[in-house]
């Protein structure tokens, strides 16, 4: 009997063991997303198998540190290792760009990745002219880069959680898009609050505002906080005195919150700029935070001055200070501070409330800003 259970046990055990060894490894190499202390955004194409990187201008080329999202046990090495390359971190100072290669957790497979290393600023002039991609949706691209100087990044939109309702049928079909009828006939960006559909109703986001700004989607927050999705804000290096350009703005028929209707209430739109400190405990600002945190330092907003307009009108807001704060020279040199311009076509789009077929046109956006501390009213 003892002997029977004995081979029984070994029997068990060797075929758990087979289990094990039979279990599939992961055959995927690949790049899926970057983060680090001075990455403040990345694209990524995969078909190229390119990433650009934009690091804030005040960053040290030679230690620029990057996390990378890579598929479950693959790993990624230099091609070529340089001197200060660390764990996670990686001199950009001596080549650029850089290639890597990535390996898949059974080895099998692998690619090389060319990245680019780009130290910005923030642009200070928006025409929504330009688009980085047009498929699944539109995603939009300043570029305003002279001389030494360089201004390009790509903005940010909810976009990439309203496919997940799978409502699209085509680019045009999305909250946030590129339209012709500009300011001077040329392009600029519509903004339209859109029903969600029945995903919405399951995970209980019934609209979707249209929503563009300057930052990150983060999609894979989105649906279990949609608030948190948004991560708003750029390193700046001036004193902002004001927020311009230009809006038409029409509000849906029927005003919604959490999937009710709710009679006598109007949908409005939101233009605001932001500018806040970073520190050890902030990073960014988002969707619950970006107008009460108390790292803000100045607000650019005025929810009355964006009255309904068939036409085209202008809209001008000055930064005021926030928090009793002003802005400290050295901090600004540094990249301490970011600054986050915001367009939305229902306020409260990121509470779900807001009228479906609200939308929003915006075109030639300016940051009105100074280089003297004097000029800037808190100082």
């Amino acid at each position: 009997m003892k002997l029977r259970n004995l081979f029984a046990g070994m029997i068990l055990c060797l075929a758990v063991a087979s289990c094990i060894q039979d279990e599939a490894q992961n055959v995927e190499a690949a790049i899926d997303g970057c983060s680090g202390n001075h990455i403040q955004q990345y694209l990524i194409d995969r078909n190229d198998f390119t990433v650009q990187l934009y690091v804030s201008k005040a960053a040290d080329p030679s230690k620029i540190n990057i996390n990378f999202d890579l598929p479950t046990g693959a790993s990624i090495k230099p091609v070529r290792q340089l001197t200060g390359d660390e764990t996670n971190v990686y001199n950009f100072n001596d080549e650029n760009p850089r290639e890597f290669k990535v390996t898949s957790e059974d080895d099998a497979f692998s690619a090389t990745y060319t990245i680019k290393l780009w130290q910005t600023e923030m642009p200070l002039v928006y025409d929504f002219e330009t688009l980085s991609s047009d498929a699944p949706y539109h995603k939009f691209y300043e570029d305003k880069s002279s001389g030494n100087v360089i201004r390009r990044l790509e903005l940010a939109s909810g976009n990439p959680g309203f496919e997940l309702t799978k409502m699209a049928k085509t680019p045009e079909d999305y909250p946030t898009v590129q339209v012709n009828g500009g300011v001077d006939g040329g392009k600029c960006v519509k903004l339209t609050t859109k029903d969600t559909g029945s995903f919405g109703s399951m995970v209980k986001m019934y609209i979707a505002a249209g929503n563009l700004f300057v930052g990150s989607f983060e999609v894979g927050q989105a649906l279990s906080n949609a608030m948190k999705a948004t991560h708003f804000g750029f390193p700046f290096f001036y004193y902002p005195l004001k927020l311009e350009g230009w809006y038409k703005y029409k509000a849906g028929a029927n005003f919604s919150s959490k999937g009710e209707i709710i009679e006598g209430r109007k949908d409005k739109c939101d233009i605001y700029g932001v500018l806040y400190e970073t520190d050890d405990n902030v990073q960014f600002l988002d969707g619950s935070t970006s107008l009460t945190s108390p790292n803000i330092v100045a607000l650019a907003r005025n929810l009355d001055a964006l009255p309904e307009t068939d036409n085209w009108k202008q809209f001008s807001f000055k930064f005021e200070p926030k928090n009793g704060k002003s802005i400290d020279s050295d901090k600004l040199e540094k990249g301490i501070y970011k600054l986050a311009i915001v367009f939305s076509s229902s306020v409260d789009g990121g509470k779900f409330e807001g009228a479906v077929g609200s939308t929003l046109y915006i075109d030639k956006v300016v940051i009105e800003h100074t280089s003297n501390p004097n000029e800037y009213p808190a100082n």
